[in-house]
């Protein structure tokens, strides 16, 4: 059973991620590099935390959140550089990286549906611009003949008018003319 992307931190996912993309195409030797700045880099954020900080501001990130994420990718980049070593890879192919690709993959499966979420999302926001909501109130022999035409014809009031509105026109001296339909 394949594990969800999202049973993992979150820090290591966006590190595995980020470390995929990134070493596509490098070396031995420059995953070593990248190794090294990555390991530099979370020395820094580590001593940051350490470090006392009284009246941070508070748009300066979370140095305990940078520390995490640092350790992530340096832990990302040392498996990267274990399983090219062990394979005898020269260089980092993500789509053989199995558990690389399969993040990835999950993770731009996950992307799409978003995307596609907030695109249906947009349509339907569109569409409502041309909705009429409207409350009706008739005079009660109008609103018997409605309801009876709805009772005999199986459907709501709003599709009765809406149907009565799609069929009406206006003629040339004004007036609004329906043609004889069957609602449905």
């Amino acid at each position: 059973m394949e594990s969800s992307l999202w049973l993992e931190e979150g820090d290591t996912v966006r590190a595995r991620l980020g470390v995929c993309l990134r070493a596509e195409g490098m070396s031995v030797a420059e995953v070593e590099a990248t190794l090294a700045e990555a390991e530099g880099y979370a020395a820094e954020a580590e001593a940051e935390v350490r470090r006392p900080s009284p009246g941070r501001p508070s748009f300066l990130p979370d140095p305990e959140v940078d520390a995490a994420d640092c350790a992530a990718r340096v832990s990302e980049w040392r498996r990267v550089l274990t399983l090219m070593r062990a394979e005898g890879w020269e260089t980092y192919q993500s789509a053989r990286d199995e558990t690389g690709s399969r993040r990835a993959a999950a993770y731009e499966n996950w992307r799409q549906g978003i995307i596609t979420r907030a695109q249906e999302d947009e349509q339907r926001r569109r569409d409502a611009v041309h909705e009429l909501d409207i409350d009706l109130r008739l005079d009660a022999a109008t609103g018997r003949r409605i309801r009876g035409l709805c009772a005999r014809y199986g459907i709501s009031p709003e599709r009765l008018l809406a149907q009565l509105a799609e069929r009406a026109a206006v003629t040339d001296d004004g007036t609004v003319t329906v043609e004889p339909f069957t609602p449905s």
